[in-house]
């Protein structure tokens, strides 16, 4: 099970019971409106990056006020970690839309956040009816369990089906493979023999297409986690792709009349197309993290699990690839698309001029010159000025008394700061 817990699609699930949760704990996991996550988040201090799975919400006072109180109330364990859960939705280093399905009957949508200032654990928050789930994860476990969703526990064999390919090319192969999966549909419903010839201007269609709300699809699947770049593809864009494709040796032309093109795939493509159009599962893993030259890196990987193989769709900027993978490629492929980010990076992802976020502390980030007496009374850690709860224990700060006003020795007059003689009767202020 990934963080999206039984899989069923909002659509298909009934009505909570419940309706609007404020905080519910389940386990170890939490359950909240989504709205009553901003509103925590905003409770809490939370900052924000361009990265932000939360966005800031807009309560009403009273709602607002009955939120904060709850949360007060909770155990000193959960508030903490659902106070870090929910700065590190805020506030993460790396995100990613991670989206299954099983035997095209369920559907499972989450998303995952890293911070480097919680590098042991991934926070997850999946849709379940009008509320979200957060929950942690490790690396490992969430490894496992996409592992176990694809069948891959069991040995794979990739038969060296591979290459290397333009996104673009990857993105009109897979609109080749929904246009036959339709083909095939069709020749089953009308007894007849299925076609595997196709046109450019019936592909343009599907890319076309690609947003439509329908997971069975592995176009519209991957188009969810990374959504509006496979309609984006003009003309020309697939008539460079099938170029492509010919020169990998997936399709090659067949026929040309005076209105267009028809190709065919090859022996290898129909490997690959075999293997998609009787797919068991599929799982879609969109990635976003901010790299060290200050720009935002956006990776895709899908996964289609076959009777005899499992297929990776893989888009990285304007570089892809489509092949077969083994146990321990889809190992390695995990293990670096579940790592957490740097950790020399936990600094620059905090903008000095935002409010803190509520996550753990990190000594490294306290000024040195912070007075001794500036520590958490309820942990011990050093803390920042202005904070209303612990970076590190979420509990609530006692606010310090405003200085007290500055007045003149001589006369008693007030004096503003800054001020070095008394304006009333020119006594030293120093």
């Amino acid at each position: 099970m990934t963080p999206n817990e039984s899989g069923i699609s909002s659509e298909d699930r009934p009505a909570e019971a419940v309706e609007r949760p404020r905080i519910v704990v389940d386990g170890e996991d939490y359950l909240l409106a989504e709205g009553d996550l901003s509103v925590l988040a905003d409770l809490i201090g939370a900052r924000s990056n361009p990265l932000a799975l939360l966005p800031s919400g807009d309560p009403a006072a009273d709602s607002k006020a009955g939120l904060g109180a709850e949360f007060a109330q909770m155990e000193e364990a959960h508030r903490q970690r659902l106070a870090i859960a929910i700065g590190v939705l805020r506030a993460p280093r790396k995100v990613a839309f991670l989206n299954h399905t099983i035997a095209d009957e369920t559907v499972s949508r989450g998303m995952l956040a890293w911070s480097a200032s919680v590098p042991d654990s991934i926070v997850a928050m999946a849709r379940s009816g009008f509320v979200r789930r957060v929950s942690y994860w490790t690396a490992s476990s969430l490894r496992a369990s996409i592992t176990r969703i694809l069948a891959a526990e069991g040995k794979l064999s990739d038969d060296g089906v591979g290459c290397k390919l333009p996104s673009t090319a990857v993105l009109t192969f897979l609109a080749i493979l929904d246009q036959l999966r339709a083909v095939r549909l069709y020749s089953m419903l009308n007894h007849t023999e299925p076609s595997t010839i196709f046109s450019p201007g019936e592909i343009l269609e599907r890319l076309a297409g690609a947003a439509q709300e329908d997971f069975r699809w592995p176009l519209n699947f991957t188009d969810k986690v990374l959504p509006g770049l496979a309609a984006a593809l003009t003309p020309d864009d697939v008539s460079t792709a099938f170029q492509n494709l010919i020169e990998a040796h997936l399709i090659e032309p067949v026929a040309e009349t005076e209105r267009s093109k028809r190709y065919d795939l090859t022996d290898t493509g129909k490997v690959i197309c075999d293997g998609v159009v009787h797919d068991v599962t599929k799982v879609a893993l969109s990635l976003c993290d901010h790299q060290p030259n200050g720009q935002y890196g956006h990776d895709l990987a899908l996964w289609i699990r076959g009777a005899f193989h499992l297929f990776l769709f893989a888009m990285a900027g304007q570089e892809g690839a489509i092949c077969a993978v083994n146990n321990a490629d889809l190992e390695d492929l995990l293990n670096r698309a579940l790592a957490s980010p740097p950790a020399e990076a936990a600094v620059a992802e905090q903008p000095p001029a935002q409010p803190p976020a509520l996550t753990p502390a990190q000594p490294e980030a306290v000024p040195a010159a912070l007075p001794s007496s500036a520590v958490c009374p309820h942990c011990g850690i050093a803390i920042r000025p202005g904070l209303r709860f612990c970076e590190a224990c979420g509990q609530v700060l006692a606010q310090e008394p405003p200085p007290a006003p500055r007045a003149c020795p001589g006369c008693g007059q007030p004096a503003e700061p800054g001020i070095k003689f008394c304006g009333n009767c020119g006594a030293s202020l120093l």
